[in-house]
């Protein structure tokens, strides 16, 4: 990805050309539902710079989906990993969540 991407990226919404307001939470998880996949979080830091929690039925999706919403190779250059298993704090829910492979110690 491109320092100039990403700068345009990280600019707030209402200093770019023309102005725009800034999206409330809710109103971006809604942009973030595609017709492949769901963007679910994501992680903005300098470093590695961003990283989203998606699901999706495959992996293909989710690039299908980062095409569809044209940010691979123009905001993003990514690498999609399937996770078995998704733990957090925020849910916070009294059911069991914890999963683990059935056979071995891989998934």
């Amino acid at each position: 990805m491109s320092e100039e991407a990403r700068r345009e990226y990280l600019t707030p919404p209402e200093k770019r050309e023309p102005p725009e307001p800034r999206p409330t939470e809710l109103q971006w998880a809604v942009q973030a539902v595609g017709e492949y996949a769901q963007c679910m979080q994501t992680w903005v830091g300098n470093d590695d710079f961003l990283y989203c929690h998606w699901v999706a039925e495959s992996e293909e999706d989710v690039y299908k989906q980062l095409h569809a919403f044209e940010l691979e190779e123009k905001v993003v250059n990514s690498r999609a990993s399937e996770m078995h298993q998704f733990m957090s704090a925020y849910r916070a829910s009294d059911e069991i969540m914890r999963q683990y492979p059935t056979e071995s110690d891989k998934w």
